[in-house]
């Protein structure tokens, strides 16, 4: 029995066969053609061109249909990429000057445009380095005439484990059939780990070695909430895992029969539980939980999917699927977070040493007007149509804050004079997500409507920890004593002022975190993936007062460990 640890990326116990996922690619020689072999060449290019657009159509499609919009998305951005000119350009460049056969035109020229990429501050940019490679190896195996790699032939009921997963690779799991995924290579916020959680796949990520210590049919545990990958388990262990798993399913049945009923504590304090999405056709998620609203709504979705500025329709539009489709429940639409951890082609950033403390959120607001302007504008108008609320990001200052109050104001007489429906009474509130916002929550508190705490930057803030870096995993810990002082400046601070806080990061989710979060009076907690159920079963046990009084020890301890050794202590979680 071995056990290996990783990223834990979707919740869940998984017990099962492993299926190595080892898939060839074609080999590239490093040699040049004469010049009467370059339209040989050429030809071979284009015809794979033809033949890796009509596949990426076919998973398009098959995507769409069994996986919504959201995930299908990706692949027509894939075909998007395929025909992009300055890509056809280069590559036939490189093809027609330096006389690169097809094969070593494509692999250098999508090799250089991956490694960009994944030099990129922000993992999520960074893990669309895999896109290039998707793209290439289907490429590569089409100019060679070989069989697109597939997952569909993984046995029934097995546990996947590969160095990583392209997003085509993906997008044909049968996720009825496959009970984990195991990777060496992936991330928390990739393609992989998004399906994993939205389909309650248990995974982990991030794994050292994996495929030199897995063999086919070898018996697998995955413990997808400790990161934890056991191999050839002894009887002890798998009746303990068995176990496990046995009141999970029982748990997954007590989530069901707690749908439609309050998340509120047995000394009768509520909280409201809501959903976070990225985009219209995450909604499926908010029905599924049974949420009772959206407490974040990513729209960077919008402005990252395409290589033009979208249009003031095309973001009303989605801001009002989503408000029609949530009726009277609120809807918090966060202003676009990007800047220069998220480089855009069409608005021209310089590149920062430190784009996660450079221009960002916010402070891109004044510099990029017409973009933040168009997105004001699309809010107020889609405001008519449900319970929205606008959330800013990246604040530390009250001017920031009072900056964006002027131009909602100024784009609602804008939006008056020109004849539009709108709501120009929208709710304005702020996200504390950097140290300089908590400290200074009194002060923002009397400008704003309500806060949001966004525990996923404020962690890495506070710590000063990468969260994307897998060596500082282990400092990166939101049950920190300093995390969680923070966090109860920002509540204490909105409680005074009463206005509504909420939490929306990952914190919001997590069983060891919750006792606190009730502790500290948070109204609302919004909640990735499937986790509603749990979070409200959890709630339902708990007895405030006594939250109130754990949260007064916890403040006071050295570490986080202390911290969830104190509540296993207490709640036995």
């Amino acid at each position: 029995m071995e056990i290996l640890k990783g990223l834990p990326v979707s919740q869940g116990i998984s017990i099962a066969t492993a299926w190595l996922y080892i898939p060839k690619t074609p080999a590239v020689e490093s040699r040049t053609v004469s010049s009467s072999q370059v339209k040989y060449e050429i030809a071979a290019f284009r015809a794979a061109q033809e033949e890796v657009e009509a596949h990426q159509r076919r998973i398009y499609e098959k995507t769409l249909k069994r996986l919504g919009e959201k995930n299908a998305e990706i692949f027509a951005a894939h075909i998007e990429m395929l025909r992009d000119e300055e890509f056809e350009k280069d590559v036939l460049n490189l093809i027609e000057k330096r006389r690169y056969t097809a094969m070593r035109a494509v692999k250098e020229y999508l090799d250089e445009a991956a490694a960009i990429m994944r030099n990129l501050p922000d993992p999520f940019l960074r893990e669309r380095a895999g896109e290039f490679q998707d793209l290439q190896t289907n490429l590569l195996l089409a100019i060679s005439h070989l069989p697109f790699t597939s997952l569909a032939k993984a046995p029934k009921d097995c546990i996947v484990v590969a160095h990583d997963l392209t997003p085509s690779e993906t997008a044909l799991i049968e996720t009825r059939y496959i009970k984990g995924i195991v990777l060496s290579a992936g991330g928390l916020t990739g393609h992989v780990a998004i399906l994993a959680r939205n389909s309650g796949i248990p995974s982990v990520m991030g794994v050292p070695d994996v495929l030199a210590k897995v063999k086919n049919g070898d018996t697998v545990i995955i413990d997808g909430g400790q990161g934890e990958v056991i191999i050839e388990p002894d009887e002890e262990t798998l009746n303990i895992y068995r176990a496990k798993k046995a009141e999970e399913e029982k748990l997954q049945q007590e989530y069901q029969e707690l749908h439609g009923k309050p998340a509120e504590t047995v000394d009768g304090q509520r909280v409201n539980l809501y959903s976070n999405i990225a985009s219209p056709s995450d909604l499926y998620l908010v029905e599924e939980n049974g949420s009772e609203g959206i407490g974040l709504f990513r729209s960077e979705f919008l402005f990252m999917k395409s290589s033009v500025e979208p249009g003031e329709e095309e973001q009303f539009d989605a801001y009002r699927k989503v408000l029609i489709n949530m009726g009277e429940r609120p809807v918090i639409l966060r202003l676009a977070d990007i800047g220069g951890d998220k480089n855009l082609p069409y608005i021209d950033i310089e590149k920062e040493a430190n784009p996660f403390l450079g221009c960002r959120g916010v402070r891109l607001y004044q510099k990029y007007r017409d973009i933040f302007e168009t997105q004001i504008c699309a809010a107020l108008r889609a405001a008519v149509s449900g319970n929205l609320r606008l959330m800013i990001p990246m604040v530390t200052a009250v001017e920031e804050v009072l900056f964006v109050r002027e131009e909602v104001m100024r784009q609602a007489a804008r939006l008056k004079r020109l004849g539009k429906n709108h709501n120009a009474n929208i709710p304005i509130g702020v996200m504390i997500e950097t140290p300089a916002a908590a400290l200074i929550a009194p002060q923002l508190a009397k400008v704003s409507s309500f806060f949001s705490i966004g525990s996923n930057d404020l962690t890495q803030y506070v710590l000063a920890v990468d969260r994307s870096n897998i060596a500082l995993s282990d400092m990166y810990d939101n049950l920190h004593p300093a995390v969680l002082r923070c966090i109860k400046l920002a509540v204490d601070a909105a409680k005074k002022e009463k206005i509504e806080v909420g939490v929306c990061g990952e914190i919001a989710g997590q069983m060891s975190a919750v006792p606190l979060l009730v502790g500290m009076g948070i109204d609302e907690l919004s909640i990735s993936g499937k986790r509603v159920g749990a979070v409200k079963r959890l709630i339902r046990s708990l007895d405030a007062v006594k939250c109130r009084g754990i949260l007064e020890q916890v403040l006071e301890l050295d570490n986080g460990k202390m911290v969830r050794e104190l509540i296993k202590q207490e709640l036995s979680l």
